[in-house]
């Protein structure tokens, strides 16, 4: 797979990747190759509205299976030159997850995480303070765009997809900044609905 995930990135193509297992047969990721080892691949995500949309990264064993290229790969492609979007590397090191999550945080703000085989139906979004080979601790944002005033620690192998730099964590950073003294959550119990809902 590996191989061929390679041959996708030199060519420059939209792939669109599977993970049957934990998303069923009706879910997918298009996207393009930007990097990839022997356990994880990093895609720059194409949207529904032929947007390049942020990255993801997905785990190789979870991959079930991938098309390359993309069945609407052309259209996808002529659309995002006419729109002048370019595939941009975001230079990060994916051969350590727990310092790949530092990084991500640290550039860009803010991480959205997947737990899917422990929690199945949310995702957390946050920045990661710190993260060893066991575990890792984020400071989450809630849906309202506020910081939670206390940081959850979580176990870094249940992690299961990896997003960042797209417009949604755009949005939540920039509702954050403008709220000033407002941008943390003061209750010490967060309601179930703070947790971002799995799309």
């Amino acid at each position: 797979m590996l191989i061929e995930l390679e041959k996708a990135r030199t060519r420059k193509n939209v792939v669109r990747i599977f993970r049957e297992e934990l998303d069923g047969p009706d879910s997918w990721s298009d996207g393009f190759i930007v990097d990839a080892n022997e356990e994880m691949v990093l895609l720059q995500l194409v949207d529904d509205s032929v947007r390049l949309n942020g990255y993801q990264i997905l785990f190789l064993e979870d991959i079930s299976d991938f098309a390359h290229p993309a069945p609407f790969n052309d259209f996808q492609k002529r659309v995002l030159a006419l729109r002048e979007e370019e595939v941009m590397d975001p230079e990060v090191e994916l051969d350590d997850l727990a310092v790949l999550l530092m990084d991500i945080s640290e550039e860009f703000g803010l991480v959205t995480l997947h737990r899917e085989e422990v929690e199945p139906d949310s995702c957390e979004i946050g920045r990661v303070v710190r993260a060893d080979a066991v575990t890792y601790e984020l400071e989450e944002i809630g849906s309202d765009a506020r910081w939670f005033d206390d940081s959850f620690e979580y176990d870094l192998y249940d992690i299961t997809r990896i997003e960042f730099g797209g417009a949604y964590e755009e949005a939540l950073m920039i509702a954050n900044e403008d709220m000033g003294e407002d941008s943390y959550e003061l209750s010490d119990e967060y309601p179930d609905d703070q947790r971002v809902d799995n799309e």
